[in-house]
């Protein structure tokens, strides 16, 4: 399989426009701390979301209030604003990142739980 590369600035763009969305709304003074909980409470609503949509038992009487996408879309606004108030180049990261698993091979393990 050929390998696509990811267009430069791509990541970058998104960055810059998450970073404008934190002044606009007025969470620039958020901590990393803050940022850091939001997220797991993100990935939280994320789980239950997929719990609900892919058949595993879940409380009746608590309805999954938003759509899996809708979450999935949460937990990356929130990386981008844990990286942002850290400082880092989420898009040169995720290249550096992307190169070292290119070099990487994977099997299943035949151990099933």
């Amino acid at each position: 399989m050929k390998k696509q590369a990811l267009p430069s600035g791509v990541i970058k763009q998104l960055e810059e426009h998450i970073a404008q969305k934190i002044r606009e709304r007025g969470f620039e003074d958020e901590g990393v701390h803050e940022r850091l909980l939001l997220l797991a409470e993100e990935v939280g609503e994320l789980i239950n979301a997929v719990r609900h949509v892919s058949g595993m038992n879940v409380d009746k009487q608590r309805a999954a209030r938003n759509e899996v996408g809708e979450e999935v879309a949460d937990v990356i606004n929130l990386v981008f604003a844990v990286a942002i108030k850290m400082g880092i180049d989420v898009e040169k990261e995720f290249i550096k990142k992307e190169e070292t698993i290119d070099k990487r091979t994977y099997q299943r393990s035949s151990k099933q739980v």
